[in-house]
């Protein structure tokens, strides 16, 4: 019996996560290559309404779109199950999956942290980000520039040397039958777990791509449109917006892409979409489309981390995870990493803004980890105020885990509804991430928790906030 609410997003690295990397790979609902992350079975639970919002989980393989009911008729009150009965609700809508980026559905916020970059990131910007000289407004870490008028055909043949195929080798492990007796492993060997794409992005062999594509790897390698190969290290990754750079060590010269600002986007701008889809076998691919919404809000469903992404209907397929999505005038502006995999929808692939990637980018070059943002410490899902008044309570985030020892000293449990920060009322799934914006790893804030469901109080609890680098285990 599939669960109503498990609607997942495809990170386009399926295509990677073949035994043959050379040999094309179709998706199908509930298929999952190497990752084995199908949906557990859940119990049906009381439904919520829908809600705007996509939720991205990086290790299913194959996602797809399922529309919630509508909600069942108003149950009883029984105060003494209250929770039990939210909680489940909560899980039933829980994504389990690690494989691409968003999807239609989601009431999972998980781990929430900031979105912001330490502060003064400009002065050590990796990239720079060209912004067009019509606004005036550029700081320190964006340049101006007057555009000349290119071709797509030139802007194409420009900025194909600049994206690279990422292949990621893992061991393997095989095993044997010993005497009749178990299983005995024998020694592993190295072999191509995934294939993704990936942006040159200095002279020196800095390439930046997605987490999800070399998430893993015992061995990286990167494949040029030229057809040269280089063995590549792994410099930072960022779990959380899913990000990553790695380096090439050669005195061949490179191509690096010009980064342009998102922000000077608009909706129905042309854009082209330049990857690997399919890996090698397709390699320096070159689709065309428009940006077709802005500050689209995508969730992690493992994470919690929730960024805002170009929603764009160039063709995004698997193998174009950590490509370049590129304007008219020839900068690079996101970096492909998603698209919606579902019967009835076409055309639904996202990229993560040029904006926020130069600070990560910039953090993970020199520390090797996203440095000084906070987190909260603790898990949950935001509870609208329909839902909340369906189950007699005010609306808020409700947590379903305590996952730092900061959070559990500040006297936080799973059930409890946070209505409040610092005074700042909780009225989306995103207003925990823009208030942590200002905030550092230390720094204390204020809960205003309702515990009225248990026969509790509100209450206020002091919180200091922990630090989320976001490296993977």
């Amino acid at each position: 019996m599939n669960n109503p609410f498990d609607s997942q997003f495809n990170h386009n690295q399926d295509t990677s996560r073949q035994t043959n990397p050379a040999q094309p790979q179709q998706s199908y609902p509930g298929q999952s290559a190497n990752y084995g992350a199908n949906p557990p079975y859940t119990p049906a639970q009381p439904q919520q309404p829908a809600q705007t919002a996509y939720t991205w989980s990086p290790r299913q393989s194959v996602p797809y779109y399922s529309q919630p009911p509508v909600p069942p008729k108003k149950p009883k009150k029984h105060k003494g199950r209250f929770a039990l009965k939210l909680l489940a609700a909560v899980l039933a809508c829980a994504v389990v999956s690690l494989g691409s980026v968003g999807v239609f559905a989601a009431l999972i916020v998980n781990g929430v942290v900031s979105v912001e970059s330490p502060s003064g990131v400009s002065d050590t910007a990796a990239i720079t980000l060209y912004k067009k000289d019509t606004d005036s407004s550029a700081g320190g870490a964006a340049s101006t520039v007057t555009i000349d008028e290119e071709t797509p055909q030139e802007i194409a043949k420009a900025l194909i040397p600049s994206v690279v195929c990422v292949q990621n080798y893992q061991v393997s492990q095989s095993y044997g039958f010993f005497f009749g007796y178990g299983n005995d492993a024998s020694d592993g060997e190295l072999s191509p777990a995934g294939e993704g794409s990936g942006i040159i992005i200095s002279d020196d062999g800095y390439i930046v791509t997605n987490q999800h594509v070399v998430d893993g790897a015992t061995s990286l390698k990167v494949v040029t449109s030229e057809g040269l190969t280089y063995e590549a290290e792994l410099v930072g990754e960022d779990t959380q917006t899913d990000l990553a750079v790695i380096k090439i060590d050669t005195e061949d010269e490179l191509s690096p892409a010009e980064f342009g600002s998102s922000s000077d986007l608009q909706v129905l701008d042309e854009v082209m979409a330049i990857g690997n889809p399919g890996g090698l076998q397709l390699n320096s691919s070159v689709t065309f489309g428009h940006i077709s919404a802005l500050n689209r809000e995508v969730t992690n469903s493992e994470t919690g981390y929730s960024i805002n992404c170009i929603q764009t209907d160039a063709a995004i397929n698997p193998g174009n995870s950590g490509g370049a999505l590129v304007n008219m005038d020839g900068f690079v502006v996101g970096i492909n990493s998603s698209k919606i995999v579902a019967t009835g929808y076409e055309g639904l692939g996202f990229a993560i803004p040029s904006d926020l990637v130069q600070p990560i980018v910039s953090d993970l070059i020199q520390y090797g980890y996203v440095k000084d943002r906070a987190a909260l410490g603790f898990s949950g899902q935001y509870i609208d105020r329909l839902t909340a008044g369906f189950y007699g309570m005010n609306a808020g985030y409700y947590v379903t885990r305590v996952n730092s020892a900061e959070a559990q000293q500040a006297g936080l449990q799973r059930g409890d509804m946070i209505t409040a920060i610092d005074g700042t009322q909780i009225v989306s799934s995103s207003t925990l991430n823009t208030y942590l914006a200002g905030k550092k790893p230390g720094d204390t804030v204020t809960l205003t928790v309702d515990r009225t469901a248990y026969g509790g109080q509100t209450t206020q609890l002091e919180l200091v906030l922990s630090e989320n680098t976001g490296i993977s285990d």
